[in-house]
């Protein structure tokens, strides 16, 4: 699958489809160093968090076209659109489904709300 990084503004980057991806099929495959804690651009995957270059680019939307999935015998998590994404469209996840707490709490751009992890403590 073909993805591109674009810059949003002069402070933050997105991943966007650089073709045209059908729904359900799969967009990256998160390996990368594991890290003890999270960080800004890591994706929790079975209690690790994952640095992967491109998907640290994926950004957060509360109705977003991307998930990741968790498979039993799989050991990487799996980006997989959740609906057909165009080309030039940005492949956005929510983060609240991974999260148990982000290491980077802010209100997001769809309605405003404190994004802080699926834990919401």
């Amino acid at each position: 699958m073909k993805t591109k990084i674009k810059e949003l503004n002069k402070s933050m980057r997105g991943l966007f489809a650089d073709e045209f991806i059908h729904k359900g099929n799969i967009i990256l495959v998160l390996k990368g160093t594991s890290l003890p804690i999270s960080t800004k651009t890591s994706i929790r995957i079975r209690n690790k968090n994952i640095e992967h270059y491109e998907g640290g680019y994926m950004n957060h939307h509360c109705d977003p076209n991307a998930k990741i999935l968790v498979i039993d015998d799989i050991k990487e998590g799996i980006v997989v659109a959740k609906k057909d994404i165009p080309k030039g469209e940005e492949i956005t996840f929510d983060y609240e489904t991974t999260e148990p707490k982000l290491s980077h709490p802010f209100h997001c751009d769809c309605h405003g709300r404190l994004i802080i992890g699926k834990n919401k403590t």
